[in-house]
């Protein structure tokens, strides 16, 4: 695979990568601040679980966020010049999935602040 390419591959997967950490995160802290009985202390205001996911969000969101922004361009790009099928299966896959990452991330996120932290 040339560097070319393994960058497209990159850049098509940044944002499940994003989702995955996040939602590791989120489920790891979770389970263990709620296991030891952690989950009533409080770090900035803000129960330690809420404040746990909505860094794990944040941090997730924003890379993720930026990787959409980077393949719209590479996609309107790639319309402006001939590509073969590959790059414009890979730039439209890009958009999509980093699309579609963004909508987990929040999908994960967002049920902190509604739902009792350990529940």
């Amino acid at each position: 695979m040339t560097g070319r390419r393994t960058g497209q591959v990159l850049l098509a997967l940044g944002g499940m990568i994003a989702w995955a950490v996040q939602f590791t995160v989120i489920y790891g802290a979770t389970s263990t601040l709620c296991g030891r009985g952690w989950a009533d202390a409080t770090l900035l205001g803000v129960g330690v679980v809420q404040f746990t996911i909505l860094a794990a969000t944040i941090a997730a969101f924003v890379p993720a966020a930026i990787l959409l922004v980077v393949s719209l361009r590479e996609e309107r790009q790639r319309r402006d010049q001939p590509a073969s099928a590959t790059d414009s299966f890979l730039s439209q896959a890009s958009v999509l999935i980093n699309g579609l990452s963004l909508v987990a991330i929040l999908w994960n996120g967002v049920p902190a602040f509604i739902l009792p932290a350990c529940a």
